[in-house]
């Protein structure tokens, strides 16, 4: 049974093989018109720009409510947390089941698990 979304090759294509070409050298710096205070030349010494400083930096807290472990990445320029281990919403789930088997009643236990996690 043909779907008609089948692709068949063409019979009237020629296959071309790939012929690598030789790179050309640069040419020699060439004379110009152009005054040597106006001209540009290339620089001799030239420092290296880095981009690898760390923009992040790390934070291990104990959370007073849950007493878990807290591990923060931020943002050293923010200082914005960008990911925390265990997440935020997780650790309110903790707190909250940890004061319903405390006995507390709910609405004490939404209070106590409405954290607000300091270093």
């Amino acid at each position: 049974m043909d779907t008609g979304v089948t692709i068949r090759p063409n019979a009237n294509v020629a296959v071309q093989s790939y012929v690598p070409t030789a790179v050309a050298s640069p040419d020699p710096a060439t004379t110009t018109d152009v005054p040597p205070s106006k001209a540009v030349t290339a620089a001799n010494a030239t420092t290296e720009s880095r981009n690898d400083t760390p923009a992040t930096t790390h934070e291990v807290l104990i959370d007073s409510a849950t007493r878990e472990v807290i591990y923060r990445v931020i943002d050293v320029r923010s200082r914005q947390v960008v990911r925390q281990v265990p997440d935020e919403a997780l650790l309110r789930t903790r707190a909250y089941a940890q004061a319903i088997a405390n006995g507390d009643n709910p609405m004490q236990a939404i209070n106590q698990a409405d954290l607000d996690v300091e270093a």
